[in-house]
């Protein structure tokens, strides 16, 4: 059962002071009483009330002056104070709310419109006193979730450097191994006579050294990728490095649909790494397509993100798979006609990423699809000239 509310009746007056006791006790109050400004400072002190009536006319202390004492107290200036003076001059009302009163009555008073603000006030005490409790429970939510991100946070970098240890001294101590075991077989294919079967070893020999290779350095760039995108940003114009990409493949016809795109086009990366990335989007996206020799790519904006997007039309992927893609854990990848590239599309996902972009092997209907690579639209700066 909730206890009955406090109230601190001040007036010099007795007469006063009884009639508004015998009123309040009789609505379920608690009452205190005092007859001076002293007096109700250390009744309130030693206990604390929910409201208090303050007459303004007191011998020893006004009931500004105590009502000014009552708010320069932290335990006290949140108790709601009602003047209750035979006082009517405009002057005093305004002062009665300057030092912190919350209502004013003036003697003669009625005994339902004393209580009606009584209860009005403690009402809104009461209110207060919850949100205050819905704050501090809430900023002690804030507080714990806070430090549970910050914890989750620290797990996550903890495990991406265990990840990159993992990935470096893995690229590391296999390096001696794998060479000296390509060295071998190098040579025992040199030994053999020659002859068409010799040739296809060779041949079969060699694509695999190159993937080998290429999977000691993908690992190492995954492991290092946080210092290797440090570095100072540059504006790179997108169909300026797809033309770069296009000369790396001469053999490759690629096709670029910009009518939907902001002209020109600028992203923030680094020219080594964002050509590298892009250069395995276009393989990837070529992996599956039926045309190996040919490649589309739509430029478009939707009014947040500037996207490119590399036509396929062999995905035999199902959308899970696809959104797992450039994991390094994804079995998809290693089952699907990108196989061949080993860790190359989890390099170009990181790159991509670090620079605030997405890369992304989206299903469509059928085996049709597209990779798409996004970044936010910011506003299209001069491009710098790279070093």
């Amino acid at each position: 059962m909730k206890a009955p509310a406090q109230i601190l009746v001040v007036d010099d007056m007795p007469a006063n002071v009884e009639l508004l006791v015998r009123m309040l006790e009789a609505r379920g109050f608690q009452m205190q009483t005092s007859l001076s400004g002293l007096q109700a400072l250390q009744a309130a002190r030693s206990a604390p009330p929910d409201l208090i009536l303050l007459d303004i006319n007191m011998p020893d202390m006004s009931g500004f002056e105590v009502c000014q004492q009552l708010k320069a107290d932290a335990q006290l200036r949140d108790i709601p104070v009602i003047f209750v003076s035979a006082r009517d001059q405009e002057s005093d009302k305004v002062k009665a709310f300057q030092v912190g009163g919350v209502d004013y009555v003036t003697k003669p008073f009625l005994l339902d419109e004393v209580y009606a603000r009584v209860q009005t006030h403690l009402a809104l005490r009461r209110l207060q006193c919850q949100l205050v409790q819905q704050n501090d429970s809430l900023a002690d939510q804030v507080a714990q979730r806070t430090q549970e991100l910050t914890q989750a946070w620290q797990q996550v970098r903890e495990l991406s450097r265990l990840k990159g240890d993992f990935l470096r001294m893995i690229s590391h101590e296999m390096r001696t191994p794998a060479n000296g075991v390509l060295g071998l077989s190098h040579l025992l294919i040199d030994l053999c006579p020659p002859s068409d079967e010799r040739t296809l070893y060779a041949s079969l020999f060699e694509e695999s050294s190159a993937r080998l290779a290429n999977l000691f350095e993908d690992a190492s760039m995954i492991a290092d990728m946080d210092a290797l995108t440090s570095k100072k940003h540059d504006s790179l114009e997108v169909q300026n490095l797809l033309a770069q990409v296009q000369s790396a493949f001469p053999q490759t016809r690629m096709a670029i649909d910009a009518s939907q795109a902001p002209a020109p086009f600028y992203i923030e990366s680094q020219l080594p790494l964002m050509l590298k990335a892009l250069k395995t989007v276009l393989l990837l996206a070529l992996a599956f397509s039926r045309d190996k020799d040919a490649a589309h790519v739509a430029l478009g904006s939707d009014g947040q993100r500037l996207c490119m997007r590399f036509a396929v039309d062999e995905l035999a992927l199902s959308s899970a798979q696809a959104a797992d893609f450039f994991t390094v854990e994804s079995t998809a990848r290693a089952q699907s006609p990108a196989e061949s590239m080993g860790l190359a599309p989890v390099v170009a996902c990181q790159i991509i990423g670090s620079f605030g972009g997405a890369l992304r092997l989206i299903k469509g209907a059928g085996c049709t699809g597209f990779v798409e690579v996004a970044f936010p639209e910011t506003a299209n700066p001069e491009p710098d000239t790279p070093d």
